[in-house]
């Protein structure tokens, strides 16, 4: 009888059809580049028709493999139940900085540090890292946007300086320089070597003199040289 009730189970699990998709989206707080109306735009464009058909029929793998190739999604899981409920999970890609370089529109950085294109849907508010990026230099491209990648995390994840530094500026020199939210002052940061030390410097001007100086007593302050912060007046 066991052997027979398994029989009837399986027989009508096969007859199951599609009747409800659900589309699960993750940190749709920070990224809102997918949406469920993408996810149905995207089968009826593949000519995949799911809603009404056996579930027997659909390869769950291919739909992850298919919504896989989108850039902003990480990963994708479907799965199926008895009831005929479809449920697709999205992990989508979470932007971390926009890299604009000297005179292109450019792409994001996630925080995986992946390359995602710009949205026309989506304009996240990430950091801004523009001016003499070049990822194609052979000798310098790469390591140019590990640092830039290094030092955004630190900063998205740093509960001050995440209000604090709005954009990353690279000059001509290849020298880093800082653009504050609050204070009519450019900070020249140099190189990224020991910038984590740079900071904790920067951090003490701020706390300890500017509140008395003034925020805007300052044009310039340069964080170049180790142990060192020289301050420019008006």
């Amino acid at each position: 009888w066991f052997g027979v009730i398994l029989g009837f189970v399986s027989a009508k699990a096969d007859q199951v059809l599609c009747m409800h998709i659900d589309v699960v989206l993750s940190d749709t707080v920070r990224s809102r580049f997918v949406t469920d109306p993408d996810v149905r735009a995207l089968f009826r464009s593949e000519g995949l028709q799911l809603q009404g058909y056996p579930l027997k029929e659909i390869n769950t793998r291919e739909l992850e493999e298919l919504l896989e190739k989108n850039a902003y999604i990480r990963t994708a899981e479907v799965s199926c139940d008895v009831s005929g409920r479809m449920e697709i999970q999205l992990e989508q890609c979470i932007p971390l900085v926009r890299i604009m370089p000297e005179g292109r529109a450019g792409y994001y950085l996630d925080t995986e540090g992946a390359v995602l294109p710009l949205s026309t849907q989506f304009v996240p508010h990430v950091l801004l890292a523009s001016g003499h990026i070049n990822p194609a230099d052979k000798s310098r491209g790469v390591e140019q946007l590990q640092e830039i990648h290094r030092f955004c995390t630190y900063v998205a994840e740093h509960p001050f300086w995440s209000e604090q530094i709005v954009q990353l500026y690279v000059n001509r020199r290849g020298e880093y320089e800082l653009i504050p939210r609050v204070g009519a002052h450019q900070i020249l940061l140099g190189s990224m070597e020991q910038w984590e030390l740079k900071l904790r410097n920067l951090e003490l001007l701020y706390k300890q003199g500017l509140p008395f100086y003034g925020w805007n007593s300052y044009r310039r302050i340069n964080l170049k040289y180790t142990n060192q912060v020289i301050c420019t007046k008006r």
